[in-house]
C-alpha cells in the first residue's frame, strides 16, 4: 500500500492514541488527525464518530487507523462507518493492542 496522504485515526484513550501514533510513524504514514472520544463540544463515542463519519464523507482522509472493532461499542455504527469508507475509498486498519509494527 502506498502512504496516506491525509490519515486518520479513532482513539478512546491514550493506549490507543500512543498505538495508532507509533504504528501510522513505524507504517512511515504522516501524523494522523486524530478522532478521540471525550473530545469536542460534545465528547462522547457518538460525537467523535460523527465528527470522523463528516470528514471522511467530505473527502478529509484518505486513510483510517482504529483499534479493533470488538472493543469499539455499538457495531452497527461502526459497519456504517465501514460502508462510508469503502465508498469513499478510504483504506482501513485496525490495530490490535500489544501488537506493534505495520
Amino acid at each position: 500500500m502506498v502512504a496516506p496522504l491525509l490519515p486518520a485515526a479513532y482513539v478512546r484513550d491514550i493506549a490507543d492514541w500512543q498505538l495508532l501514533m507509533t504504528t501510522a510513524a513505524q507504517r512511515g504514514w504522516p501524523v494522523p488527525v486524530v478522532y478521540a472520544v471525550g473530545t469536542g463540544p460534545a465528547g462522547g463515542r457518538a460525537a467523535a464518530l460523527g465528527r470522523l463519519r463528516a470528514a471522511v464523507s467530505a473527502g478529509r482522509h484518505d486513510a483510517l487507523l482504529m483499534p479493533l472493532p470488538g472493543a469499539l461499542g455499538d457495531a452497527g455504527q461502526f459497519m456504517g462507518l465501514l460502508a462510508l469508507c469503502t465508498r469513499m475509498g478510504v483504506v482501513v486498519s485496525f490495530v490490535p493492542r500489544g501488537i506493534r509494527g505495520p
